[in-house]
């Protein structure tokens, strides 16, 4: 009778583990029936339930609870399969929470175990969660190869669907997906046969993504309706938040500020707690625009507050990742070369102590060859080091205009105004947004937008000495902090800027198009040190220049506004 009842018992595990992903509600009843008996499992038994309620855990976004549970099974299961697989669940959760150095030690041993692994659902565990943490650390490229090394073991089975699910994120991000294209197609298809409903609404969410960079705003709606109520039975926080979101901003460019508005709030209602994700970002971005259109001046102040500290939590979160990327390639290598390098020594130390019973010519030609493979070694650690740096600089720039990046920008910014904080200098804050850019884009291609900013960021280089900070924050977006400088000074190079920009494509070598930008100027006299504030006021004061026509200059100032003004009306109303 008990081998019969464990006969069961691992029927149910097997069954429960095969639906977890295509079927929450019926995995997670399977869990409970198999909970009333836990005191009944066998060693075994108990650390596969320990597998599967740590995967549920994860799910429902409580990882503080899974990632303990992942450990336990790591430490106490027998199966090396179950260990390897725990391994894998636990690199996920672990990014997701974002402990990314803890991540990437374990994946280190997750990289080591994988050639000696053949069970293939392992295998498939183990390229998932390395695919998913390089997306997250933006290692896209990585991304890509490994969902390809995926799709040629797992073709046709649920492994595929992952697969290609990797490979549109990893698209996306480069940005060169088709939303009407074959890897969006084939993915769909093979998910909706293995009936992964999770990863085939997560390809339609970058489905979406794509729709709305491209304007085709009726497009995505209809596509995130179609499948709405199917999202939100998987219980998905992530997935449904993310839907939630692009249909607030499809419902936003369509002009119907009210389904933009009740899509964004339910965006931030559904998330996953204590959990700042790009989504949310925009949701409070989104909640800011309609409140400040529509006049609540108080509503918009409150929704920008919350904007403005999660756009600086997901920036943080955003650095975390690369640099814990490039802290644990660096730190294997430097441990690969450290273990080469001793066992040189020992080598040395050995054929000189083996001197006396050996022809002197002999060893030293011996001790000479040694010497030779110690200055490879050290060779190959000064190419290591000049490549790390090399790395670093790589990590620093945008790839498209070779200015700082937006993280890296960020990281000088905050340095430059603690310095001015310090020694009680005034600093100021310059953004500028290309008038028109999608446009261009839409008409011309993207290959004549790309030509344009990196123009333009060469362009405004001229007039920058190197402490005066510049960076692309965004698509078409740029930012500048100035130490040392006053508003008035300021303005002057604000002026010198936008006359450059709008003469950039005066003969018209870019194409045949007007280029002109919008500036934004905030002092720490009227916006403070806290650089995510101060860029908060600059942005205010964008707007404001948008607002009035574009291709000028708006500074900020604290107005003084009567209690019907908008923040627009507001950073007018003290914009000179």
């Amino acid at each position: 009778m008990a081998a019969a009842e464990d006969g069961e018992v691992d029927r149910q595990l097997l069954v429960a583990d095969a639906l977890k992903s295509s079927n929450y509600p019926e995995f997670v009843s399977m869990l409970e029936s198999i909970e009333q008996k836990k005191k009944l499992l066998t060693p075994p038994q108990l650390q596969y339930f320990h597998y599967l309620r740590g995967w549920e855990r994860g799910y429902a976004g409580d990882y503080d609870a899974a990632i303990p549970l992942y450990k336990s099974v790591i430490a106490d299961s027998v199966d090396q399969v179950l260990r390897f697989r725990a391994t894998a669940s636990l690199v996920s959760n672990l990014s997701i929470a974002g402990r990314y150095l803890e991540a990437y030690t374990h994946l280190d041993l997750l990289t080591e175990q994988l050639p000696k692994t053949t069970d293939l659902l392992a295998r498939e565990q183990g390229l998932h969660a390395a695919a998913l943490l390089h997306n997250q650390a933006g290692q896209y490229e990585l991304g890509l190869d490994l969902s390809a090394k995926l799709l040629q073991e797992r073709m046709g089975l649920r492994g595929e669907c992952i697969a290609r699910e990797l490979r549109v994120e990893s698209l996306y991000k480069l940005e060169r997906l088709d939303p009407d294209g074959d890897d969006v197609s084939l993915a769909l298809d093979i998910c909706g046969r293995q009936k992964e409903i999770v990863f085939a609404n997560i390809v339609r969410s970058f489905q979406a993504h794509a729709y709305i960079d491209k304007a085709r705003y009726e497009e995505a709606i209809g596509l995130l309706l179609q499948h709405y109520d199917e999202v939100q039975r998987t219980r998905y926080l992530r997935v449904i938040s993310e839907f939630d979101i692009l249909l607030a901003e499809a419902y936003w460019h369509l002009g119907d500020a009210g389904k933009a508005r009740s899509y964004a709030l339910r965006a931030i209602e559904k998330r996953v707690p204590n959990e700042v994700t790009e989504s949310l970002v925009a949701a409070y971005r989104l909640l800011y625009r309609i409140a400040d259109r529509q006049g609540d001046a108080k509503t918009a102040l409150s929704y920008h507050e919350k904007f403005a500290e999660a756009d600086r939590q997901n920036v943080d979160d955003v650095t975390t990742r690369s640099l814990a990327y490039q802290m644990a390639r660096h730190q294997a290598l430097s441990t690969k070369l450290e273990i080469d390098a001793l066992n040189k020594q020992n080598q040395v130390l050995q054929l000189q102590r083996d001197l006396g019973s050996k022809a002197a010519e002999t060893s030293r030609l011996y001790i000479a060859m040694l010497m030779a493979g110690l200055l490879v070694v050290f060779l190959w650690a000064f190419y290591t080091k000049r490549r790390q740096v090399h790395f670093r600089t790589l990590s620093e720039r945008d790839g498209l205009t070779n200015i700082a990046n937006r993280p890296h920008f960020l990281a000088l910014s905050l340095r430059a105004l603690d310095e001015c904080q310090r020694n009680g200098q005034e600093a100021v804050a310059i953004l500028f947004d290309l008038d028109h850019f999608k446009i261009i884009n839409d008409l011309h291609g993207h290959a004549a937008g790309d030509h344009v900013l990196r123009k333009i960021a060469a362009v405004c280089t001229t007039y920058l000495r190197p402490n005066q900070h510049f960076g692309r924050i965004g698509g078409e977006e740029f930012a500048i902090l100035l130490a040392g400088y006053n508003q008035e000074r300021a303005l002057l190079l604000a002026e010198q800027l936008r006359a450059a920009i709008a003469s950039a494509n005066a003969d018209g070598a870019l194409g045949n198009f007007a280029v002109s930008a919008s500036f934004g100027i905030s002092s720490t006299r009227t916006g403070g040190y806290e650089l995510h504030h101060l860029l908060a006021c600059a942005d205010t004061a964008l707007y404001s220049a948008k607002l009035r026509g574009r291709d000028r200059i708006a500074s900020f100032e604290p107005p003084q506004p009567s209690p019907n003004m908008s923040l627009a009306d507001a950073a007018s109303f003290g914009a000179r």
